[in-house]
């Protein structure tokens, strides 16, 4: 193996996601609620509250379905069913494979088998597995999508990984690896297609203060589409965006509770 394809190598290794402790006590509902969905490529871990029409809380990358702790306790304790999922590779999930081809299809999956889905709650990484699931046909009246990784075509793919240290050519023989071992790009932010065919109503939510996922992108991506709506705050960090109460306000408020 070359030195360069070493290197690159390297950098797919790096990719696969970090996250929190999987341990049955440290999940948000109890073990009795929890269920694997099978899927195309692995079972997905799901956490259902209610009967009914639900809501999906969908994570970030290096996160867990905990990270909705706030939103989603909100939503039980005032009886509105909810759904919580471990995306491919993270927390209680075994997969393999994580990247967002993966995660749209757990999505898909997962809302197959719970149907019918009234709305998708997705924050980051997992604002792309959503309008993935919505691409290969799923289904829900409302998208809520904070903080979604917009950045250019890729989605911000290759200035990350030059922030890691890895040089133009390293990530470019990466992303040829990544292309012909799984027929997919490392990393993809061109939904505008998807919400242009979407028929429910989609807010999209960012900061100002968010160096991850800057806004502009994010307006880019809903401008000119009268089924979507932007909401900016000042001063709220990325992973704040899911834990805020301002913020959660803003969503029921946008889904008329």
């Amino acid at each position: 193996m070359d030195d360069l394809t070493a290197q690159a190598e390297a950098l797919l290794a790096d990719m696969k996601p970090v996250s929190p402790s999987a341990a049955p006590g440290q999940n948000m509902l109890p073990p009795n609620t929890r269920r694997d969905v099978p899927g195309e490529y692995a079972p997905s871990p799901v956490w259902r509250a209610g009967d009914g029409p639900a809501t999906l809380f969908v994570h970030g990358w290096d996160d867990t379905h905990r990270v909705w702790r706030l939103f989603a306790m909100d939503f039980i304790q005032n009886q509105r069913p909810a759904l919580l999922v471990d995306l491919p590779g993270h927390g209680a999930s075994n997969a393999e494979q994580a990247g967002w081809p993966y995660a749209g299809a757990a999505v898909r999956d997962v809302c197959a088998a719970e149907a019918p889905i009234d709305t998708i709650i997705a924050h980051s990484f997992g604002c792309i597995a959503t309008l993935r699931a919505v691409e290969l046909g799923t289904r829900a009246d409302y998208l809520v999508l904070i903080a979604p990784p917009l950045s250019g075509a890729d989605g911000g793919f290759r200035s990350r990984q030059r922030k890691k240290g890895y040089s133009d050519d390293v990530i470019s023989r990466a992303e040829a690896l990544c292309l012909e071992r799984t027929g997919f790009p490392a990393s993809r932010s061109d939904f505008r297609s998807v919400l242009e065919a979407y028929e429910g109503r989609t807010l999209i939510i960012g900061s100002e203060a968010d160096a991850e996922c800057p806004v502009g992108p994010m307006k880019a991506l809903a401008d000119g589409l009268p089924n979507v709506d932007v909401l900016v705050y000042p001063d709220l960090d990325h992973r704040a965006l899911a834990q805020d109460t301002g913020v959660l306000a803003d969503v029921l408020a946008f889904l008329g509770y």
